[in-house]
């Protein structure tokens, strides 16, 4: 097995650090080290607990020793304190190679054996490569004689503490995920890889309505007392692990104690317990004594204790520990002030993960086993693949973006054919997800079918009923269940479902715990009794007509899933196709969108005639006081219908879209082609639209104007001007670049472009155009250089598409790497300037 190798320097010695690296790189290839320095830090991860797992991974541990290096607080105070801990207890190698010259003879490294021969600094060689020669002979030398006494993955206590040691079974805790995880790349997946710190919610005891949001690890350190809450598998257990390592890294000693094994209020005997179980090498009096014992209680509310002997137990633990830290259920969190032993604990919530930690995690399960050879490039390209997928999984309110789930999703993915996402439809997930569920009961296999019918028969009834079931009304249903089909007991199901989050108590009554499991449900039922039942029909309909609300489009959804048949792709694209069926489809030909050109003609003109304001004002009240009927009243009176056909609209073409990356090998090439006609003309179509009003929206802009020179009289003829220009754009040009990406983001798919070429061949309009390099920017993930030149060769002579094409290029450079070469092509082509790529990861945060 390889030796690891952890690099410690000064920045100001990077050079000295990327010679010994180049030196060292033999013995890299020959597989006899694998090499570790900060640069290798995955951009935006944290990079002080990375630095901390790796020096304790480590096998031989590396100071480039200089003046810089010596007076740098990290490198001497965090670094050389935990490498000397680990040397003294044989755990791993320290070697000093002497860089520049300087005095570290008082140095804590000074009684270490340096390099290169008589720690001669390598800038004072006559020969540089004599001496990182010199270097490389000692580096092999240790790496061949040198046995770790104990296992890498142990984590260490400091040295003070002679003796003692954490015990496998602890090792083996903090490091276990608690699910089955295989990854291509590594024998083994542990927690330590791929696990995120979540944020949380901190609140506040004076005024329970202000809250504070920072990073769990912050927490830690300022807090001594703390009660975490979170909802089922959020993390909390997770969380106490890596608080757990933490807490050994910094020489604390901290026990873990399971709330639900607490059965008396003995404290003492509990604690002598799971001291034998957690370490080796300390008796009992010498752990109370010491002022580092910290205590950890997962699950405090599965206690089973009665309140009196809980709280006891409580007050006892409290008297005992400085340091505690307990994790309850949500729900448990509203008795906490009926408890007076938790009065001074601060009260934190776990939350739930967003698009930054969702990232995260994403990028720690495909840098695993290759972080130091993956490119950004594929990393990046890869993390996108992904997260788009995860992200039109997980959805706030529908599946909520829990880690375990974000892993599980990682899981399926890893297990489909090396990252092809070609299973990552709603259905094909949101069916791994309930099995998983089904597996968690304990629910037998050959179980499975009656538990699927079970919850599809329930989630029509709750979607007849507009709501769950109160205990009369869930009688009623197994009852009438039971006469359909073969006897099953409430008494036995329910408690499994509840119990595993599947369905849960809501309203005093039952109804499903996520979103998802209901539609998913729903759609089953509707795909197995459509050409049955006109109720089904009719319910259809309905889902048809209000399409625009998120329920009924992911029903729909979840039926396209659960049946092959063709009637729901046609309801769906009939609905698409009478949208906005008034207009024709935008092209945003020069001449469609000349207007916008006539009117910035026309800006002068209009500055000279708003001199005179308040006239305007007069006038406009005038009509006002008149109730003549304006543009404004026309468009409120429609705007109720207005409103719904421009959300259809949006939903419809996600609908379309989701059906295409769900079932773009199953679907024919016509069918496909209809559907995604469809999506992109209903989308083209309110653009049109937009388009129509945008031409008669002038008088507004004049409003504005006005409404400006009346705040600042003090403007300039050209400072109007300036102003009215980007009024305008803002209210056409914006809308119009946002519609174009959300039709390319709603209807577009990777594994179908073929179609969306085929369709711009046939139609070469600017619209077109437009939605096919939108789709393969945001699609592919890359820059063609080759396809953007095609496109503004296209569109020369149109100044308003070749600006939104500037705008999804500029958007895409910031969200993976270019390449030096194509960024130069790029600022020649498109006349625009291409930052470095460390501004681009900043700016890429920034959009996360």
């Amino acid at each position: 097995m390889p030796s690891k190798v952890f690099i410690s320097y000064s920045h100001k010695d990077e050079k000295f650090k990327d010679e010994l690296v180049e030196h060292i790189s033999g013995l890299v290839r020959n597989g006899d080290i694998i090499e570790w320095n900060d640069r290798k830090i995955i951009p935006a991860s944290d990079w002080s607990a990375e630095i901390s797992s790796q020096l304790l991974d480590s096998d031989l541990i590396l100071f480039l020793v200089s003046s810089s290096f010596l007076s740098s607080d990290y490198c001497i105070d965090i670094e050389a304190s935990k490498a000397i801990e680990m040397h003294d207890a044989g755990q791993a190698q320290l070697i000093p190679i002497i860089v520049r010259s300087t005095d570290w003879s008082s140095s804590p490294i000074a009684k270490f054996q340096g390099l290169p021969k008589d720690a001669k600094p390598v800038d004072t060689w006559g020969n540089l490569d004599e001496a990182w020669l010199n270097v490389v002979s000692g580096i092999r030398k240790h790496i061949n004689e040198f046995v770790p006494k104990a296992d890498k993955s142990q984590a260490f206590i400091s040295s003070d503490k002679d003796g003692l040691v954490v015990s496998p079974c602890i090792n083996e805790w903090i490091e276990d995920t608690e699910i089955t995880l295989t990854h291509r790349n590594v024998k083994k997946v542990k927690l330590s890889d791929v696990y995120v710190v979540p944020d949380v919610e901190l609140l506040n005891e004076n005024n329970k309505e202000l809250k504070s949001f920072r990073s769990a690890e912050d927490v830690i350190n300022d807090c001594s007392r703390i009660v975490i809450s979170g909802d089922e598998q959020q993390g909390k257990t997770s969380l106490l692990k890596y608080y757990y390592k933490s807490l050994l890294i910094c020489s604390k000693l901290p026990l873990i104690i399971n709330g639900e094994e607490i059965k008396d209020s003995s404290v003492l005997s509990l604690i002598a317990k799971e001291l034998a179980r957690q370490y080796e090498g300390i008796t009992l009096d010498n752990y109370l004594g010491t002022p580092d014992k910290v205590v950890i209680i997962d699950n405090l509310d599965k206690v089973p204790l009665n309140k009196k002997f809980r709280d006891k137990f409580i007050l006892e633990l409290c008297g005992i520990f400085d340091k505690c830290i307990f994790t309850v259920q949500s729900s448990f969190s509203l008795l906490m002030d009926e408890i007076p032993a938790l009065d001074d604990f601060d009260k934190i919530d776990i939350l739930v993960f967003g698009n930054k930690k969702r990232e995260e995690l994403i990028r720690n399960w495909i840098s695993l086993g290759v972080i130091e050879t993956i490119s950004d490039e594929e990393l990046y390209s890869k993390c996108d693949e992904l997260k788009d997928a995860i992200n039109s999984v997980v959805k706030k309110n529908i599946v909520p973006p829990k880690p375990i789930y974000i892993l599980m999703l990682l899981q399926m993915f890893e297990a489909n054919s090396k990252l092809s996402l070609e299973l990552s439809s709603h259905g094909h997930c949101y069916q791994q997800l309930i099995y998983q569920a089904f597996s968690n009961a304990k629910i037998h296999d050959n179980e499975y079918d009656k538990y699927l019918n079970v919850l599809t028969e329930l989630a029509w009834k709750i979607f007849i009923n507009e709501g769950g079931l109160n205990n009369q009304q869930l009688r009623v249903f197994f009852n009438e269940y039971c006469d359909l089909y073969l006897d099953i007991e409430q008494e036995v199901v329910m408690p499994k479902l509840v119990k595993h989050s599947i369905l849960c108590h809501k309203d005093l009554g039952i109804d499903f715990k996520y979103p998802y499991i209901y539609y998913f449900f729903v759609g089953k039922k509707i795909s197995e009794a459509y050409s049955e039942y006109e109720e089904v029909q009719l319910k259809v309909d309905y889902l048809l007509d209000n399409m625009h609300r998120e329920d009924c489009a992911n029903i729909l959804i979840f039926v396209t899933h659960h049946t092959k048949e063709t009637w729901v792709i046609n309801k769906i694209q009939d609905v698409l196709s009478n949208l906005f069926s008034e207009h024709l489809s935008a092209t945003l030909d020069r001449r469609q969108l000349a207007f916008m050109d006539d009117f910035m003609r026309q800006i002068p003109e209009l500055i000279i005639e708003q001199r005179e304001i308040q006239r305007e004002r007069d006038e406009y009240n005038e009509k006002l006081d008149k109730h003549e009927v304006t543009s404004d009243e026309e468009f409120q009176d429609e705007s109720p219908d207005l409103l719904a056909n421009i959300n259809k609209t949006f939903k419809g073409m996600e609908v379309a879209g989701q059906i295409i990356r769900n079932r773009h090998a199953s679907l024919r090439r016509d069918s496909l082609t209809l559907l995604a006609e469809s999506g992109i003309n209903a989308g083209l179509r309110f653009l049109k639209y937009f388009i129509v009003i945008s031409d008669a929206s002038k008088k507004e802009i004049v409003k504005v104007i006005s409404s400006h020179l009346e705040e600042n009289p003090e403007l300039s003829n050209s400072q109007v001007e300036k102003f009215a220009e980007n009024a305008y754009l803002h209210l056409t040009y914006g809308v119009i670049n946002a519609v174009v990406r959300k039709i390319s983001t709603s209807v577009g798919s990777k594994e179908a472009m073929q179609i969306y070429r085929m369709i711009e061949d046939r139609e070469p309009t600017p619209a077109l155009h437009l939605l096919k390099l939108s789709i393969e920017l945001y699609f592919f993930k890359k820059i063609d250089i080759d396809s953007i030149e095609s496109c503004m060769t296209k569109l020369s002579d149109n100044t308003v598409c070749a600006r939104i094409v500037k705008e999804l290029v500029v958007r895409h450079i910031y969200m993976f790497p270019v390449n030096f070469k194509d960024k130069q092509k790029l600022s020649s082509l498109l006349n625009i300037s291409v930052r470095g790529q460390s501004q681009i990861e900043m700016k890429r945060k920034r959009i996360s």
